[in-house]
């Protein structure tokens, strides 16, 4: 059932689609299977037997509780209290997690529910469980007569033509009161569905039996619930109300973990998750086929599968996320055709089909990289090294011409750093977009490349004691220019390093504020915690430790803020670590003892000045300001017309808006425009061909990157005549 997922965006663990091995003659064959049995029921449809009819916990599930229950009273950093605050707020995450839009419990619903509002904390330590149950079999009754409603809305024609709005977000609203009220909320989503459909082109016979089809799917798969998944959502509800990082693994749940481990992955690079009826992805893996395709993003939703070059899309709305991962999966080298409503859509759905070559995401894949990027600096062309860094990666063994050699980031970084002082760069760039962390030690080792010796992080253990983690070799591996460019999706290692950096005065930071996860996790198996590896009793996943900087200031929540700042696209209240329930708090230690270079802080205004005036003149930018506004605003709508002709127009008005800031964009880059639409797309097809087989890094498109080599250009500048910024200063003149 998909809500077993839900799960997984509450407590912020999600299934990597990029793992796992199924042969793509084995998906096509399952998808069709699937079809030829939804199609068997067409004309005998009969609806299946509740899950919850003869469902209840059994006593390795209550042991499981109160393993958990004591694991976390001891372990976890917080050493929660079981108690009626935590039972409060793990009510709270049940609620959330079966209906987070608030479209299939009454307000009678929730008001009966709340006799368990103060009885979780005593329900997981005595092992008492069937509250959970009964949690479920009231959701189980509400969702199948909700899809069966929705069934029998199919039977009628819509009028497309009557001016209604349908408010799809109703996070933030009261529940409904009465049925009749809820019938009509399921109308006009029925309606919407429809219209969707009817805005892609399909035929009122074709729209009837795909959501037919949906709807009957839902019903089917939510039956298929078993007890295990059933104690998944009551446990994790009360991980949820602890932190967002603390969850329990079923054991199906545990094996999928253990194979997203794996060195070898095989699938698209993404991670996703489920929310309400749909799978989302959360977060993009670096160099992943999703990332190199230019065409996935974070928060995009995926609606559709289909197998090769010509497989039929199979629609996924309503699936669990394991179903739809498993029609993800293939070997690599196979095409995979995702159908998907952006991020930028707001309501509207409108979708687009993007093919995707599955590949085996190797370390290689993963490592660092670096090129030269010239630009011109008082009319002479000057270089500057940039390194990508997709992930802070641990001493490994890769192969590498026939043999083996070992291999991580630092031994990386320094041999690509000493290759690129052969080619006279004047200053280097390290680019840790989208790099979500990885070994911790690796950040400390690549800060100890740019500092000589001094403290790098601290953390703070569930027992109150603090660790330093130092650079101790004396040595400044660089000592060049540097810049660090960051943004939302840089968490973890990527802001221990960042920060460091900034706190030691030893380079610039540029970009967007970072993810802010200031915290780290581990995974203890529960059968081996009771010594008993033959029972199957998953796993938990909880947070032992918090990390702050050298200053004594955390990275949680807050993250790195950048010493020159560019648009972004994500607030991070809405999508950082400070989005999620329960995030542990921000909050400061004693500052350590390290010697920083506070010039860089006093040149901050003249490079802040500088880049403001070249981004005012600087067309991109003006776009890119553009993009963020027009985003930002589709996400604030809750609701969206019902109305055919208006919303196809919106659709055309929307893709002309695509196609002008794709030319505009091309414009501003001396580059031919595009002709429509098809041809822009064309060249997101080429771009991926282009970006799967490079070997060095694409500058083309990236004008956030040339700024940076810009700024970094003004800093080389300013350091070696430190007088600009004190008669810019003062004079306030126009700074070339």
């Amino acid at each position: 059932m998909k809500f077993k997922q839900n799960i997984i965006k509450s407590t912020l663990i999600a299934i990597q689609v990029a793992l796992g091995v199924t042969s793509t003659s084995v998906l096509a064959e399952k998808a069709a299977n699937a079809e030829t049995q939804v199609n068997l029921e067409a004309s005998e449809y009969q609806i299946p037997k509740s899950a919850s009819e003869q469902m209840e916990p059994d006593d390795n599930l209550r042991r499981v509780g109160q393993i958990n229950t004591s694991i976390l009273m001891q372990l976890h950093y917080q050493h929660p209290l079981f108690d009626n605050k935590l039972s409060k707020e793990s009510f709270k995450q049940m609620i959330k997690m079966f209906d987070r839009n608030r479209s299939y419990f009454l307000a009678s619903d929730v008001e009966q529910f709340k006799a368990f509002e103060r009885k979780f904390d005593d329900a997981i330590r005595t092992g008492r469980i069937e509250l959970a149950y009964d949690f479920f079999e009231l959701y189980e009754k509400r969702y199948r007569e909700r899809n069966s409603f929705a069934l029998k809305l199919l039977e009628a024609p819509f009028d497309f033509d009557k001016e209604e709005d349908f408010k799809f977000d109703r996070q933030e609203s009261d529940w409904f009161v009465s049925p009749k009220e809820q019938d009509e909320y399921w109308r006009q989503k029925v309606k919407h569905d429809a219209l969707n459909l009817k805005l892609a082109d399909q035929t009122d016979e074709e729209i009837k039996q795909k959501l037919t089809k949906r709807y009957r799917s839902n019903i089917r798969r939510m039956a298929q619930t078993n007890s295990e998944d059933v104690f998944g959502f009551f446990m994790n509800a009360i991980n949820a109300s602890i932190d967002p990082h603390t969850t329990y693994y079923t054991p199906r749940q545990f094996e999928d973990f253990n194979i997203n481990m794996s060195l070898k992955l095989q699938g698209i690079g993404a991670v996703l998750t489920q929310e309400d009826e749909f799978t989302k992805i959360v977060r993009i893996v670096n160099k992943g086929p999703a990332q190199k395709s230019g065409q996935i993003f974070k928060d995009d939703k995926i609606v559709g599968v289909a197998q090769g070059e010509r497989g039929e899309m199979v629609d996924v709305i309503g699936w669990r996320n394991s179903d739809v991962v498993d029609l993800i999966r293939g070997e690599a080298g196979s095409v995979v055709r995702l159908q998907v409503i952006p991020h930028t859509s707001g309501g509207d759905a409108t979708t687009k089909v993007v093919r995707l070559i599955r590949e085996e995401i190797k370390l290689e894949d993963q490592a660092a990289k670096a090129d030269v990027l010239e630009i011109k600096q008082n009319g002479k062309n000057v270089k500057y090294g940039v390194i990508e860094l997709p992930s802070f990666y641990a001493q490994t063994v890769a192969s590498s011409s026939g043999g083996n050699e070992v291999t991580s980031t630092t031994s990386d970084v320094k041999r690509l750093i000493g290759e690129l002082k052969k080619e006279n760069v004047q200053g280097l760039i390290i680019d840790l977009r989208n790099n979500g962390g990885g070994s911790l030690t690796e950040a400390v080792d690549m800060t100890g490349l740019f500092i000589d010796k001094g403290p790098v992080v601290q953390g703070k253990d569930f027992e109150g004691n603090v660790r330093v983690l130092r650079d101790t070799d004396g040595k400044t591996f660089y000592e060049g220019p540097l810049a660090v460019m960051v943004n939302s999706g840089s968490a973890s290692a990527s802001e221990i390093f960042a920060g460091a950096i900034q706190d030691y005065g030893r380079g610039i930071v540029v970009g967007e504020n970072t993810f802010g996860k200031g915290t780290v996790q581990t995974i203890r198996e529960l059968s081996r915690l009771v010594r008993n590896p033959e029972s199957e009793m998953g796993a938990l996943k909880f947070t032992i430790e918090k990390f702050y900087r050298v200053t004594g200031e955390s990275t949680q929540l807050e993250g790195v803020k950048p010493d020159i700042s560019f648009p972004s696209f994500y607030d991070l209240k809405e999508h950082g670590e400070a989005s999620y329930d329960n995030a542990l708090s921000w909050d400061t230690i004693e500052t350590t003892n390290f010697d920083p270079n506070n010039a860089i802080s006093s040149y901050i205004p003249y490079l802040s000045k500088v880049h403001q005036q070249r981004a005012a003149n600087e067309k991109q930018f003006s776009n890119l300001l553009d993009d963020v506004a027009h985003i930002k605003a589709e996400r604030d709508k809750k609701s969206i017309s019902l109305n055919y002709k208006k919303r196809l127009a919106d659709r055309l008005k929307s893709e002309e808006k695509t196609l002008n800031r794709a030319n505009a964009k091309r414009v501003a880059q001396n580059r031919k425009p595009f002709k429509d639409l098809d041809a822009y797309e064309e060249y997101l097809k080429e771009q991926d061909e282009i970006n799967r087989n490079l070997k060095g890094i694409n500058f083309d498109d990236d004008f956030l990157l040339h700024e940076t080599a810009n700024i970094l250009a003004d800093l080389v500048e300013i350091q070696s005549n430190p007088d600009l910024a004190k008669i810019s200063e003062i004079t306030k003149d126009k700074i070339n």
